[in-house]
């Protein structure tokens, strides 16, 4: 059975996967996208001539490693660099509550001179780090070095910051399409008054999960 066309392209395409912002949709989502099905969901369109994969590698994490090359293995093109681990702002997290009970907490302990009170401010103190490696520079660079060569970008990620990529893309004259999940759409794309086409990605779950 064929699968259902949601995209109208209008020629030669380009497609995007910054792998992070959908992962990331699986929280909201309640449901995977399989890389495997989105990969064939997406070659069952002739116009379709590239299929990007933006994956922040890992160094010496199997995991990391092996998933790369399941990547290669169904056939996207992978673009890959090492992620970072940078330290987290808890005053601007979502910890921030979390952290001012544990604190609260913490004082009330110090007052009855319990030892758990010394442990907690320990804990307190010690630095917490995230997983980072953005690809929005690259996948500026590889569409505006190809935006002659094709008719119509396919991008996979709601993340905002590809605003101004999106409306080169449309000023370029060329078919801009944004796949998002629920809750996981810029507000920057609600100001676009044409030439742009949102699609959600619960329009394709039957297709991708």
């Amino acid at each position: 059975m064929a699968a259902k066309k949601f995209f109208k392209l209008k020629g030669k395409t380009l497609a995007i996967i910054d792998w992070a912002n959908v992962y990331g949709w699986s929280e909201k989502l309640k449901w995977q996208v399989d890389p495997k099905k989105l990969y064939k969901y997406l070659k069952s369109y002739l116009e379709i001539e590239e299929i990007r994969f933006y994956f922040g590698a890992e160094k010496g994490n199997k995991k990391s490693e092996g998933f790369q090359k399941k990547i290669k293995k169904i056939g996207y093109n992978l673009i890959s660099k090492e992620l970072k681990w940078v330290p987290v702002s808890l005053d601007k997290s979502h910890f921030k509550k979390f952290l001012e009970e544990l604190a609260r907490i913490s004082g009330n302990l110090k007052k009855s001179s319990s030892d758990i009170a010394g442990q907690l401010e320990k804990i307190m103190k010690t630095p917490i780090y995230r997983r980072k490696c953005d690809f929005d520079c690259e996948i500026a660079i590889d569409v505006m070095k190809n935006i002659d060569a094709i008719d119509s970008l396919i991008l996979f990620s709601g993340d905002g910051d590809y605003a101004v990529l999106v409306d080169e893309t449309i000023k370029n004259g060329k078919q801009a399409i944004v796949v998002f999940a629920k809750g996981c759409k810029g507000k920057e794309y609600g100001e676009f008054k044409k030439g742009l086409y949102l699609c959600s990605v619960e329009q394709l779950k039957e297709f991708l999960e």
